[in-house]
């Protein structure tokens, strides 16, 4: 539980901007003073404020920030679907090593299966979003460059939004289960990339920040 409670807060400092740092060290400094039970549930509060302060400063215009903290955003937004990715799609368990033995003996027994094969096929497809953010991450750092190919931010943002609706859905039908929605995945898996997605989009129009502007 701790251990959740430390990733939920590290990752709501990281996405706080460097104005919000006594607003950060706060947080961490209260946490220690939450009763261990409610750690995790209180880190993960703090995380949702964190992401809804980046939403604001992103309609307001004002993510002006160095390509150091740009590049912890980014890698904060992305790298848990990157690490989730490589589960389904390689893992022991994952979509690389099924065959139609396994599948007719473990996936096409009862509809709910049958869901979930289809839920991790899914996730390998839409996952590799999560590669492709890192990639996007390290030239907009690098190069200054942000995702100028709308129809494809979107796309991939939609696509997220897409695989949230489906483990909604398998949540109201079955319960909590394998790739139903928790506050969790939907958090760390789809909200974190979309609004990396989004940022990435926002540094590519002609009226956002350059990073060269952010650097100074």
């Amino acid at each position: 539980m701790n251990l959740l409670a430390s990733i939920y807060m590290r990752l709501a400092t990281g996405l706080l901007r460097t104005q919000h740092a006594d607003w950060a060290h706060a947080m961490r400094a209260e946490l220690e003073h939450v009763d261990e039970s409610e750690r995790a549930s209180w880190a993960f509060g703090c995380l949702i404020a964190a992401i809804k302060q980046r939403i604001v400063s992103m309609q307001n215009g004002t993510l002006r920030v160095s390509r150091s903290v740009l590049f912890l955003e980014l890698i904060v937004c992305f790298l848990p679907l990157t690490l989730v990715w490589l589960d389904v799609a390689f893992g022991s368990f994952g979509v690389w090593h099924l065959n139609s033995n396994i599948i007719e003996r473990y996936f096409l027994d009862t509809p709910l299966n049958t869901s979930i094969l289809g839920m991790m096929i899914g996730g390998a497809i839409v996952g590799v979003i999560g590669p492709i953010g890192l990639f996007l991450t390290l030239r907009a750092v690098s190069t200054g460059v942000g995702l100028r190919n709308r129809s494809l931010g979107i796309s991939m943002i939609a696509a997220v939004a897409a695989y949230a609706a489906a483990s909604v859905i398998l949540r109201m039908v079955a319960g909590p289960g394998a790739y139903a929605a928790t506050a969790s995945f939907v958090l760390l898996l789809i909200v974190l990339p979309a609004v990396g997605i989004a940022h990435l989009m926002y540094l590519a129009t002609p009226t956002g920040p350059t990073l060269a502007t952010q650097s100074r």
